[in-house]
């Protein structure tokens, strides 16, 4: 958020808390402090790159452990880990947001990956994150409202990238699912599917020559998707947030509502993919 911003507001209903899965780096440290920003006590899982001390390690105050500097919990959590996984504190003030936003990238032909890292990725893009959600959502007192970073790769056609996309589309495909869940368990749960693609977050996209000035930048996008969080009203709600690429406007972020169909091998990789015209809000 930029100096000349307007405060956030806070949020509405009786959220207290906020959990971020990946919240150490790009969108996800800004949808963190985008948390911290709009009065909730936001715990800060980081991934195995960037290891943090336990929350329970830092000094405590009256009302349980004292933020960082920066006004947040950390935790440490390693998705690549099992162990991890499963001993990880899932103690957050509640009801609460759960922010999946934890992700890397790799773009490699499959019979190029090892075995390693088709693991790795796969336990870091879904299965640690499945089974660590698996944990914070049995444990903590309702309602949630779920908000998950899947990606426009999830729908998109991508040269050299099938594991990435696959797993993707695997979150996305699984939150859907999940919606019956969660609504089952507490009527007024609420999750949020948020696609972006095109953000400038160098680290993410580690070994390509990109053009970062003409991509979206992680704290407008992060305040993107806290408003549209603020204001659902439905149970479900997914976005797609796409940088645009007319001239003169290019990086700006272009929001539509609903899911897209698949792109289909043959179409070119930069096709629009949309099954219909969908409303789209320049910011």
């Amino acid at each position: 958020m930029s100096p000349s911003s307007p405060p956030a507001q806070p949020l509405p209903g009786p959220f207290r808390g906020a959990a971020v899965i990946g919240g150490t780096h790009g969108l996800g440290r800004a949808l963190a402090l985008g948390a911290r920003d709009r009065g909730l006590r936001t715990v800060v899982y980081g991934r195995s790159a960037t290891p943090l001390p336990d929350a329970d390690d830092l000094l405590s105050g009256a009302d349980g452990p004292r933020p960082d500097a920066d006004g947040l919990l950390p935790r440490s959590l390693d998705l690549c880990d099992p162990q991890s996984v499963r001993t990880a504190s899932v103690d957050v003030p509640g009801p609460c947001y759960v922010l999946w936003v934890a992700g890397a990238f790799l773009k490699k032909a499959l019979v190029e990956t090892t075995e390693d890292e088709v693991e790795q990725l796969t336990r870091l893009l879904f299965s640690g994150p499945v089974l660590f959600l698996r944990r914070l959502l049995a444990e903590t007192e309702g309602p949630v409202h779920l908000i998950t970073i899947a990606s426009s790769s999830s729908w998109k056609r991508r040269e050299r990238e099938s594991l990435y996309c696959g797993l993707k589309a695997a979150q996305a495909t699984f939150v859907r699912n999940l919606v019956p869940e969660l609504l089952a368990a507490h009527p007024e749960n609420r999750i949020t599917l948020v696609n972006p693609g095109g953000l400038a977050v160098p680290d993410f996209h580690t070994g390509l020559a990109l053009d970062f000035g003409a991509m979206m930048d992680p704290g407008e996008v992060a305040e993107i998707v806290w408003n549209i969080a603020a204001t659902q009203r439905r149970a479900f709600t997914e976005v797609q947030i796409l940088r645009s690429r007319e001239p003169g406007s290019e990086g700006t972020p272009e929001v539509s509502y609903g899911a897209r169909v698949p792109q289909t091998p043959e179409e070119p990789a930069a096709a629009g993919g949309a099954a219909a015209p969908l409303p789209i809000q320049h910011h």
